[in-house]
């Protein structure tokens, strides 16, 4: 379902971000980062996405846009390679696939990866810093020109969770958000520039 929208238990530090930032010592920074997020009123990217999982003998890969509207509604319109639509808001999830005739509406509580995926990113988007912490174990390595976050869910769902989001940037912009599942499989979002 997380795969619609490197295993690991934990979110360990992508080696290739070079300065590490003690979180203790420099929550500034991670509260700097996160508020900066925030600051836009609506939010809208596109994305190019590419899905692993051991289920596929191949990589799936799909593009659209990825829009936040404060403070709980996430939208995700696929567009390529075919058109489908995941919008999200409160505890409600709508899927809508026209080629198919589907439209339909799912609880997140039945969903617990999706669902943690969503409130990671609904904390990030409103600048709530409060909020993430309560769901998630933080941390933060980089330098403000090259930044990675690291979201570990504090509850997990061993058959169908997350063990990880990572979500990387410069700056105020985020640029890739990964997320790896408990089951190995793992989702990478590239994000392009901020839509008009």
């Amino acid at each position: 379902m997380l795969g619609i929208f490197s295993y690991s238990h934990a979110c360990e530090p992508d080696p290739n971000v070079a300065q590490s930032i003690p979180f203790q010592k420099e929550s500034l920074g991670l509260s700097s980062v996160i508020e900066n997020l925030g600051q836009s009123t609506i939010h809208e990217r596109t994305f190019h996405e590419t899905y692993y999982s051991g289920m596929l003998t191949t990589p799936s890969h799909k593009e659209g846009r990825l829009v936040f509207h404060p403070p709980s509604r996430l939208e995700k319109h696929v567009l390529l390679p075919i058109k489908e639509s995941f919008i999200a808001e409160g505890d409600n999830l709508l899927y809508d696939n026209p080629s198919r005739e589907i439209s339909r509406t799912f609880s997140l509580q039945d969903y617990p990866a999706l669902s943690a995926f969503i409130e990671g990113l609904r904390s990030l988007f409103n600048g709530d810093e409060q909020t993430l912490r309560r769901f998630f174990h933080v941390s933060m390595t980089g330098t403000s020109d090259r930044w990675e976050l690291n979201l570990s869910p504090k509850i997990h769902h061993e058959e169908d969770g997350v063990s990880c989001i990572r979500l990387t940037g410069d700056d105020v912009h985020l640029r890739t958000i990964s997320i790896h599942e408990t089951n190995g499989d793992r989702s990478e979002l590239q994000l392009d520039s901020q839509v008009p």
